[in-house]
């Protein structure tokens, strides 16, 4: 009796070690897949955000070019304070130039896949942590209100306080075709208009800015691309 317990003893507990180590190849075989869906994830994760990121880099691009172009107009209605013009030729460049001077570009990241990526807690799908780290502080960043804000604030000032006083009588004439008793070209003086002047020159040092600050953004998403390149 005693060498027939031992027996089931012995048996019992190789059954039990048996089970044991079912249940952890199980857990096992359960945690490889389970890594295997994660960097599914993350690879369709990162192949997403690298698309938005190259899209990004297309329109910080059509900034930087709208800002050279940008600038060249302010440059020009600047011309507007030389005083060897006449106001007739002062008025042809304001024509000319302010229309277009009236436009300014801004960047915004596209964050849609960024943001389904938070809304779904799946940030830590990301293993690389230097590119994670990347990422969050790309968008998290206020692009809203940095200098980009003060463009739009300085633009409108500008047009607000000054363009109304560019009509003459003869600008209605010519571009509203209205005979009126405003004062006539003869009278315009706003090329002596310190703060004019100094606005403008405001206007070209934060589109400088904004160039700069973009082209910095431009390198830190090659960065970015080439981090993501190494995980997919």
């Amino acid at each position: 009796m005693s060498n027939q317990t031992g027996k089931y003893f012995k048996y019992a507990i190789g059954e039990i070690i048996l089970v044991v180590i079912g249940i952890l190849i199980a857990l096992q075989i359960n945690t490889w897949n389970q890594e295997r869906i994660n960097r599914k994830k993350e690879r369709s994760y990162l192949v997403e955000l690298k698309a938005s990121l190259e899209s990004d880099q297309l329109q910080i691009q059509k900034v930087l070019d709208f800002n050279v172009a940008k600038d060249s107009i302010v440059v020009n209605l600047m011309r507007i304070f030389d005083s060897q013009l006449t106001n007739e030729e002062r008025f042809e460049i304001i024509q000319s130039y302010a229309t277009p001077f009236t436009e300014y570009e801004f960047f915004e990241p596209n964050s849609t896949t960024w943001n389904n990526l938070l809304s779904a807690e799946n940030i830590n799908l990301i293993n690389d942590r230097t590119l994670r780290t990347y990422l969050t502080k790309y968008y998290a960043f206020d692009y809203d209100g940095s200098v980009q804000e003060r463009i739009k604030i300085m633009n409108r000032k500008i047009i607000d306080e000054n363009f109304p006083k560019f009509f003459t009588r003869e600008y209605a004439k010519r571009n509203l075709n209205l005979e009126t008793d405003l004062p006539g070209i003869e009278e315009f003086d706003h090329h002596r208009n310190q703060t004019f002047l100094s606005d403008l020159f405001g206007v070209r040092f934060l589109i400088q800015m904004q160039s700069e600050g973009l082209r910095d953004i431009a390198k830190e998403i090659d960065h970015m691309i080439t981090l993501m390149d190494q995980n997919i």
